[in-house]
């Protein structure tokens, strides 16, 4: 095995620490429970692995050389940071962790929600899920009805939250599959086919309607609805066509060659799916459940976007990595 290239360990430093506090080898020994020969090969190693001489023992008691003393100096903050380390994850281990509840998109939910179940439950023992009402997820989590979310509402503005990206998606343009008219602009499109829209109640609904405000379409209002099952499966009936993301698309249970599937003309333009939670409450649990999400996406949710849809591929971001 190869030498550290760090030169010491936690405690040789200690050791060295306690013969500077204690005045010596053998009282350093009493304090430590080691023999005063294990405390001096102690020292030996340790300045045969820095190169340099710590103490002048031609003193009796050997006294701290000037690099010992500024050696000593870094070996006290360092130890000082391990007691802290140590007695802060010694007492989370003795306090159970609390009851987490956790809310998540409803796309999310129906896409790996099985899995990720199973993920919660190796991560803790105490939990509980919601899913919908996405737009009330923040509000949740910051009046502490919740503790984590996945969930298409950033919460920007709070940098108290940890915050983890579990997905970007691009959003796309589904049409009837009979549908043969033109397809060059929304604003075409909508003066030859119903508009089936999310309500603008539901993050995803406001976040399209804000989209077309800004291209300065305005269709007319006919059909809104609260969640992509209904408004895809209206689309395959014929009814009209709609925004939506692939994921949506999935959780819609739509498969290959019902609706047409195809880029928004006016533009490419995303959301995202973030994991947030309160600062410093649940240990590393957030992280780990967003490694397990990022994880169960791509291998449940590229697969099946690669057979349906392959050309939305190098549009996706699962975590912080394009594809």
């Amino acid at each position: 095995m190869a030498a550290s290239p760090i030169g010491f360990d936690l405690k040789s430093l200690e050791v060295f620490a306690a013969i500077v506090e204690a005045g010596g080898m053998t009282a350093a020994g009493q304090r430590l429970g080691m023999t005063q020969s294990s405390v001096s090969q102690s020292i030996a190693n340790l300045e045969a692995q820095l190169h340099v001489q710590l103490l002048d023992r031609s003193q009796r008691p050997p006294m701290l050389t000037p690099l010992g003393r500024k050696f000593y100096e870094q070996a006290d903050r360092l130890l000082g940071d391990a007691r802290r380390v140590s007695l802060e994850f010694r007492r989370q281990e003795a306090t159970p962790l609390k009851h987490v509840r956790i809310a998540l998109v409803d796309s999310l939910a129906i896409s790996v929600g099985k899995e990720l179940v199973a993920a919660i439950k190796r991560r803790t023992a105490h939990w509980s899920m919601v899913t919908g009402q996405s737009h009330q997820h923040a509000d949740a989590l910051l009046n502490r009805r919740v503790d984590i979310i996945l969930s298409d509402d950033a919460v920007p503005n709070h940098p108290e939250l940890f915050r983890r990206r579990l997905l970007r998606e691009p959003f796309i343009l589904v049409l009837p599959l009979d549908f043969k008219g033109p397809v060059s602009s929304l604003r075409t499109l909508a003066a030859a086919l119903d508009f089936i829209r999310y309500n603008p109640s539901t993050v995803i609904g406001r976040t399209i309607e804000n989209k077309l405000q800004e291209w300065s379409i305005h269709p007319p209002l006919r059909m809104e609805l609260d969640n992509s099952y209904a408004i895809l499966q209206m689309v395959k009936a014929g009814l009209g066509w709609a925004l939506t993301t692939p994921l949506c698309l999935l959780q819609g249970g739509i498969k290959t060659g019902e609706v047409q599937c195809l880029p928004v003309p006016e533009g490419e333009f995303t959301r995202e799916l973030t994991l947030l939670a309160r600062n410093g409450e649940l240990g590393n649990l957030p992280d780990l459940l967003a490694d397990d999400s990022i994880a169960l996406m791509q291998e449940r949710y590229l697969p099946v976007l690669a057979k349906a849809a392959p050309w939305l591929l190098p549009r996706i971001v699962l975590g912080d990595l394009a594809l």
